[in-house]
């Protein structure tokens, strides 16, 4: 059966998405929908399906999006290409750059062992400084695979000073409630601070994106940590807590935890001049990003900005670039984008919405119960899920559309439904890339995720909500 697959599988794929974008563009004209809206809902249809079998790469099945369209006739080239052009899809570019200068430089590994050499290194001031790491490193790595990958072989040389993690005869693995208290604050806090800083992680100008494009209302780097830091800086000590609370670690002390740390950050020697050049580079950029709704520069104007320093000061070449996931995302974004924007122009958005409201009884209901039932459906489909950025690039759309059709502000709805795809994927090990890589420690089972993920993801769908209905009105929002 896997042969099958392997050899037959990218066919089936296909086979399937023509098949589902032949059916419904043959349906029998609908109510209130045009014959560009029903071809524009065909073409997402084939795109999510291609998404769902993967018979292709992801950035292919995007890319494909503009001449399947031209194809059906939804359009022409030149406005098939149009989602190609958001900002939002540059400054996810600019931040991978970023993410790689800070990388390379060191910068951010010399910081991560500063934090954890000053806060200590007692079991509970361990997973602290962890958290700590994360909040910093949010900020100055646009990324949170490269910072889990970054903070991993930290925890992990800790782990290793403070319990025997295989037994002599057998080689297994032992469980140790002090290592997976120590990786699941890793994997969870890296995202849940995500959620208030643009350019931490993709869902974010995703969704911003969408916004924009349903609105043309700009979301700058500002408002988004005026709206979104507060509320993911309290859910992340919460995370912190109860992840200390709930599993209680065997071990109170780190032996030779200190002098490990300080060995590390020892062995870094001196900061060097690349470190000096990324840090003015960085603070540079977070200066304009703070001030962006003063001095008008956009936030991806910022960020391609820094990224081009970056290179022009010698601290990435061309070849570091090309080992990022930047092109690969661009044609991902790029391709949603596409998709979304036929949506919104030929009015489908609006009667996908009108159809889901009707259908879940929502037509005329308060804001509360819109945002509630949105957000918990955002929330727990992610069990089918593999990524946050596919996750958001699917459901945001739906949801700033069914914002529109109640007149709601769609930024009420959309945000904390973006930042809890950003922050909380932990229901399952695969929902991201920092489960998958925590959980290949082999100090993490399965069934911890839902067992510590689900209250956790529980607790922040009611936050969350409390956010949107007082916090955020009282700051203005809407």
């Amino acid at each position: 059966m896997k042969d099958f697959y392997k050899n037959y599988g990218p066919y089936i794929g296909f086979v399937l998405a023509f098949l589902v974008c032949g059916i419904v563009l043959r349906l029998p004209p609908q109510p209130g929908l045009t014959e560009a809206g029903q071809k524009a809902i065909a073409l997402l249809a084939w795109l999510l399906t291609l998404y769902a079998t993967e018979p292709i790469p992801l950035p292919i099945s995007s890319l494909m999006a503009v001449p399947m369209a031209v194809f059906i006739g939804l359009s022409n080239i030149s406005k098939a290409l149009v989602g190609f052009s958001s900002s939002a899809l540059f400054m996810c570019v600019g931040a991978f750059v970023m993410a790689a200068a800070m990388e390379k430089s060191r910068l951010a590994e010399r910081c991560t062992y500063w934090l954890l050499d000053k806060i200590g290194c007692t079991a509970a001031r361990i997973s602290l400084g962890i958290t700590a790491a994360n909040i910093v490193l949010a900020f100055m790595v646009p990324s949170t695979t490269a910072r889990t990958a970054l903070l991993l072989p930290i925890c992990l040389g800790i782990i290793s000073l403070a319990v025997k993690t295989a037994d002599n005869h057998t080689g297994e693995v032992k469980r140790s409630n002090f290592a997976l208290s120590t990786l699941l604050v890793l994997a969870f806090t890296n995202s849940t601070i995500s959620a208030g800083i643009l350019t931490s992680s993709l869902p974010n100008p995703v969704t911003v994106g969408f916004i924009q494009q349903a609105t043309g209302k700009v979301i700058s780097y500002a408002d988004w940590f005026i709206y979104g830091f507060p509320p993911a800086l309290i859910m992340t000590m919460f995370t912190w807590w109860f992840l200390t609370r709930f599993i209680k670690s065997e071990i109170k002390e780190i032996p030779g935890g200190s002098a490990f740390i300080s060995d590390r950050l020892a062995s870094m020697g001196k900061v060097t001049v690349n470190e000096w050049k990324a840090l003015a580079i960085f603070l540079l950029v977070g200066v304009l990003w703070a001030t962006g709704n003063t001095t008008k520069i956009d936030t991806t104007v910022s960020c391609l900005l820094g990224a081009g320093l970056f290179y022009i000061c010698g601290i990435i070449t061309w070849q570091d670039f090309n080992k990022t996931s930047a092109f690969q995302i661009l044609l991902i974004m790029g391709g949603g984008f596409c998709a979304v924007e036929f949506l919104f122009s030929t009015g489908a958005a609006t009667w996908i919405a009108m159809q889901i409201l009707d259908h879940l009884g929502l037509v005329g209901a308060s804001i509360i119960t819109v945002l509630l039932v949105l957000m918990l459906f955002t929330q727990y489909i992610r069990v089918f899920f593999q990524g946050t950025t596919k996750l958001a690039t699917i459901f945001v759309p739906i949801v700033i559309a069914m914002a529109i059709a109640v007149d709601v502000p769609p930024e009420v709805i959309a945000m904390p439904c973006g930042m809890l795809i950003t922050g909380f994927p932990f229901l399952m090990f695969y929902n991201t890339n920092p489960n998958i890589v925590v959980y290949g420690s082999g100090h993490v089972n399965i069934w911890d995720f839902p067992k510590y993920g689900l209250p956790i993801c529980t607790v922040a769908i009611l936050f969350y909500l409390l956010v949107a209905v007082t916090y955020w009105k009282w700051i203005g929002l809407y």
